[in-house]
């Protein structure tokens, strides 16, 4: 069996879908070791992985002042992957791992050119790991997502250039055209969604394999009264602006002037910091939580409102749940689109929002069955893609030893 490296970034959404594809992979005997940050220890260790912990620089990412929802243009994500991740984590990898040897490096999509550092430096096979919506084309001509206003773009791409010949010179490497920097490097790349649900799929070569979302058990779920659901109503709304997007106070109360008298039971996720007293009058029709076991309750649910970040998204459509999406930022708007060309939700204009437009949006997903059946349909190519064990398998079949 093969040895295995393993690198993340720090994000739900970036390690979650990774859980069951390392368990897999340590079940078929893989000796994995995978790095992340300190707060991931006890969920990772869980796998069966040798955990590792690479440290966060907490001022840095505050100088960088990057946050999702205040991207404005291509190149901040480009900036924010070369300083934030790559210039930041590539030394500190290599040197807890400069005594050890490893068969194949599978790496989180947002390392992207650092992934390809790390397999020459490391002299192994590289596998990517993309828990988003693959590129079919560079970001850089994604511009309908992004409003640059006044941001000084000559002076971002001064930057983003002088880091990336900085960090080429470092390494020995070549240096890649800016817009490659945030391209799916690695000899395989595995897709946690289905061919169907991804865009353009056909505009991508053999190398990207589709495998849809990795579904498994959370073992640190909270628990919930999950007969509740039902004891009063006959429908069930779970809302969740997912782990980053939260203590939006003002949504939640839009939520509550909306969905007051609507006959269906409601469930809120608020996210840990939100002071719940701070959500005045809560209606009688509404269960708030600080987190939710979001697997859990969407199998009870009829509809699901969301910021339509891809593993949220992913979760609900495996369950055949229709999303009423307001996307906020990042590929939420891309993942969002997709999901209404397939007929499986309707998007929402976070800027636009009232109680009347937010109710109306919702009783339409409720009261219209083509919303369920096309989010049926969706279901259906992302469970048959075969999930975390297909993906153990195809790697495997190409990088581990006999």
């Amino acid at each position: 069996m093969a040895r295995v490296l393993y690198v993340t970034i720090p994000a739900e959404g970036h390690v979650n879908p990774t859980l069951g594809l390392v368990k897999q992979l340590v079940d078929n005997g893989e000796e994995v070791v995978y790095m992340c940050s300190e707060a991931y220890r006890t969920r990772l260790a869980q796998t069966g992985a040798q955990f590792r912990a690479y440290q966060l620089d907490e001022q840095l990412f505050r100088e960088l002042g990057f946050h999702p929802t205040e991207v404005k243009h291509p190149l901040q994500f480009t900036d924010f992957m070369l300083r934030g991740i790559i210039e930041l984590h590539i030394p500190e990898i290599l040197r807890q791992t400069e005594n050890d040897s490893f068969d194949y490096l599978i790496f989180d999509s947002l390392f992207g050119w650092g992934g390809a550092i790390l397999g020459e430096k490391l002299g192994i096979p590289t596998i990517c790991s993309v828990t988003n919506l693959a590129f079919t084309e560079p970001l850089s001509k994604i511009v309908e997502v992004f409003d640059a206003g006044d941001l000084d773009v000559e002076a971002l791409s001064e930057r983003v250039t002088k880091t990336a010949e900085s960090i080429a010179r470092e390494y020995n490497v070549a240096l890649p055209a800016i817009e490659d920097i945030t391209h799916q490097y690695g000899q395989l790349k595995v897709v946690f969604t289905s061919r169907d649900f991804q865009p353009d799929a056909d505009k991508l070569d053999d190398s990207y394999i589709f495998t849809g979302p990795s579904i498994t058990p959370r073992l640190d779920a909270p628990s919930f009264p999950l007969e509740q659901l039902r004891s009063q109503y006959d429908e069930v709304v779970y809302i969740s602006m997912g782990s980053i997007l939260t203590k939006d106070v003002d949504f939640y109360k839009l939520c509550f002037e909306a969905f007051r008298d609507v006959p269906a039971q409601f469930v809120l996720s608020c996210g840990k910091d939100t002071n719940l007293d701070s959500l005045g009058d809560i209606p009688p029709n509404f269960i708030i939580e600080p987190y939710i076991p979001q697997l859990e309750v969407l199998q009870q649910a009829d509809a699901f409102i969301t910021h339509a970040g891809m593993n949220s998204t992913s979760e609900a459509l495996y369950y055949d749940v229709p999303l009423v999406m307001i996307p906020l930022s990042s590929d939420q708007p891309i993942v969002a689109k997709r999901v209404e060309e397939l007929g499986g939700g309707i998007i929402l204009d976070r800027s636009q929002l009232t109680p009347a437009a937010l109710k109306s949006g919702l009783l339409q997903m409720l009261n219209e069955s083509t919303y369920k059946e096309h989010a049926k349909r969706i279901g259906d190519s992302l469970r048959s893609a075969g999930g975390y064990q297909e993906a153990a398998r195809r790697i495997m079949s190409l990088f581990s030893k006999v």
